[in-house]
């Protein structure tokens, strides 16, 4: 009897979890007048970005039409560039794009969601 209940108990758990992780998320974020944007590599400097560039533009009218479909995360997803504005970090990798918290000096992954490879590339 207790190793059904322990069955019974994982099977929910597992199944919460898969609800609230296809859960879709609405994600409002428009981009601070001036930005930095950091390579993965730390290999450069720092990026500044203002609505004057390309790239800023670029992201700042994916993220004004892509504020659906959003889903949870947490955790650490390394490459990519990372964006900082406000108390935001935008980090787009080749397939998708992760929005943290920035509020602290530890950046908090919030949400992700997947996109078409080379879908914000800057030509």
């Amino acid at each position: 009897m207790k190793m059904m209940n322990n069955k019974l108990r994982t099977f929910f758990l597992i199944v919460s979890l898969m609800l609230i992780m296809s859960c879709s998320e609405s994600v409002s974020i428009q981009l601070e007048p001036e930005v930095n944007l950091f390579h993965s590599d730390g290999m450069e400097e720092p990026t500044t970005l203002t609505q004057k560039d390309e790239a800023y533009r670029i992201l700042n009218k994916w993220l004004l039409e892509n504020k659906d479909d959003w889903s949870l995360t947490s955790g650490r997803y390394p490459g990519g560039i990372y964006i900082k504005s406000g108390d935001y970090g935008i980090q787009i990798k080749e397939k998708q794009v992760v929005i943290y918290s920035a509020e602290n000096s530890e950046p908090r992954a919030l949400y992700i969601k997947d996109i078409n490879k080379g879908e914000l590339v800057v030509r």
